[in-house]
């Protein structure tokens, strides 16, 4: 009897078929992942330029503290965008309010509408905001903080798209007086507290690790703790 060589249609049928199903079930997770692969190279590189351009404004303008050179959110966008290649920031531009922003919740809790877009690339936008005190922010146990010059929200896929959620696309972090951008939230990268000495926001609520997200604000920590992986879910 001469053997059979190669498969009938039926098996090759079954066999495609097969392989629809597990490409189906795996192709959302390959693409999640690979989507948040790009988070903390993104971010490593919007703090590290925002550093440089605060660098290059002090020198330029012979000072020491950001709060001196510029007091507005206006002020300060408008001088930052000279120094980020690519950048762009228009004053006339209607304040942004993307509604949700938590990272489980429906509902807002940013004051974003003080505050305007700045683009920081054709992709990626931030929102900042420059404290109205100046003497706004300590340094808990660990770091340099220089005192609370600027928060600020890092889109990292623009202000238009979504989800528009902390821990998700949108990131929080602090710039101080000195230029040093801070990520909100970690052990490492301590909490920021007012100079009464309280916190501006509970650690339970910023709390961001393999277990717990919180409200997503403070994702951006736990990022940077953590070789610019993302651990959490």
């Amino acid at each position: 009897m001469m053997k059979k060589f190669g498969f009938t249609l039926a098996e090759v049928l079954i066999t495609l078929g097969i392989i629809g199903v597990v490409a189906a079930l795996t192709a959302p997770a390959l693409v999640q992942n690979a989507g948040t692969a790009k988070i903390g190279p993104t971010l490593s590189k919007v703090v590290a330029t925002l550093e440089n351009a605060n660098e290059q404004l002090l020198h330029d303008e012979d000072a020491t503290d950001l709060s001196k050179i510029a007091e507005t959110n206006e002020e300060y966008c408008e001088l930052l965008s000279k120094y980020i290649a690519g950048s762009s920031y228009n004053d006339d531009a209607v304040t942004f309010t993307p509604g949700a922003t938590k990272w489980n919740d429906t509902a807002s809790n940013v004051a974003w509408q003080y505050s305007k877009e700045f683009y920081f690339s054709d992709n990626i936008s931030l929102v900042i905001g420059v404290y109205n005190s100046q003497n706004v922010g300590v340094y808990r146990a660990k770091g340099s903080f220089k005192g609370g010059y600027a928060y600020i929200y890092v889109d990292i896929n623009g202000t238009k798209t979504k989800p528009n959620k902390f821990g998700k696309d949108i990131f929080l972090f602090f710039i101080d007086k000195s230029g040093q951008v801070t990520p909100a939230g970690s052990s490492t990268h301590a909490w920021l507290k007012n100079d009464d000495g309280e916190k501006y926001s509970s650690e339970g609520t910023r709390a961001c690790n393999e277990t717990t997200v919180g409200d997503g604000t403070g994702c951006a920590g736990s990022i940077f703790e953590n070789n610019f992986k993302v651990i959490y879910q």
